[in-house]
């Protein structure tokens, strides 16, 4: 990759890494107004404010990683492994709670255990993030003895397996941490594409059922409903891609051959939270109208001060 080609790629990954971070913070400071007017935060506001925190802290540190990429500094590259790897991790459990409580909340599945879980949820909710929280710190645990010194590459390029670098706490190899990872990683993975397969799967035949009938009520309301399966196969394809590319991008590579694979791994992971934030903004109406408000604001003080002037 070409030196002007690698500086647009940062470019563009720190400008949607800057503004999926926006993202983020409108979305928590809308849910946490709405909060204190009504007194109450709904269990979906909880999740997509935790979601939305943890997003945050991944897009922030992805922001660090094109800002510092290199980094010599063994207590800096350790802080910075564990907090990328806690985000990602979080953001991944904290994406499947959601798609969890949606096909819990809205599916029409008639087994006993289904309406048990259908009335248990909203009190499951705490419970599932705190373990959500709980496993990002303990999958980001191992990261404090990562000898990242499998990063370096000799002569021919190949990875060097009895290097080091001095690191004083590296007594786990990058591979064994990177496993570890995965191992953590794959279980919300399976966990969204269940859920999200079972609701697109409700939501097709509860739609095939409505369209049987000619009333304009149940036309409106299957158009809505074929809406929401678009939003879900987007949020299913955008969850797949952003998790191989953090995969892709942890796998322990050569740093020699591995520039032009992080420059589209590190664009991939910032565009597709922001994505993913913008499409629940434009679907949910209270959020939308809050972003409105915002812009009209705007919109009148960028006019007001181009008067005086």
């Amino acid at each position: 990759m070409s030196t002007s080609i690698y500086a647009g790629f940062q470019v563009v990954t720190m400008t949607l890494s800057a503004l999926g971070m926006a993202t983020s913070v409108f979305i928590v400071a809308v849910a946490c107004v709405d909060w204190m007017r009504k007194k109450k935060l709904t269990s979906c506001d909880l999740i997509l404010i935790c979601l939305s925190s943890s997003r945050f802290l991944l897009q922030g540190s992805m922001l660090h990683s094109v800002l510092f990429p290199e980094m010599d500094n063994w207590n800096r590259l350790r802080v910075h492994s564990i907090v990328l790897v806690m985000g990602s991790t979080a953001c991944l459990w904290f994406a499947a709670c959601l798609s969890v409580f949606y096909c819990i909340k809205v599916a029409t599945f008639s087994q006993h255990f289904f309406l048990l879980m259908k009335m248990r949820i909203s009190g499951m909710v705490p419970w599932l993030l705190l373990g959500s929280v709980l496993v990002s710190l303990i999958s980001s645990l191992p990261f404090i003895w990562i000898d990242h010194s499998t990063y370096l590459c000799n002569a021919t390029r190949s990875l060097l397996k009895n290097a080091t670098t001095g690191n004083p706490f590296g007594s786990i190899s990058y591979s064994k941490g990177f496993i570890m990872y995965l191992t953590w990683a794959i279980i919300p993975l399976l966990l969204f594409l269940t859920s999200s397969t079972l609701l697109i799967t409700s939501l097709w035949r509860h739609t095939k059922q409505m369209r049987n009938s000619a009333t304009v009520f149940k036309d409106a309301s299957s158009e809505a409903h074929v809406t929401a399966i678009k939003a879900l196969i987007s949020f299913l394809i955008l969850y797949i891609c952003a998790f191989v590319a953090e995969i892709l991008l942890g796998m322990p590579s050569c740093k020699a051959q591995s520039r032009s694979k992080d420059s589209i791994c590190l664009l991939v992971i910032a565009a597709c939270p922001l994505v993913h934030s913008m499409l629940l903004i434009h679907l949910n109406l209270r959020y939308k109208l809050a972003l409105g408000n915002i812009l009209l604001c705007m919109t009148f003080q960028l006019k007001k001060t181009q008067n005086y002037s």
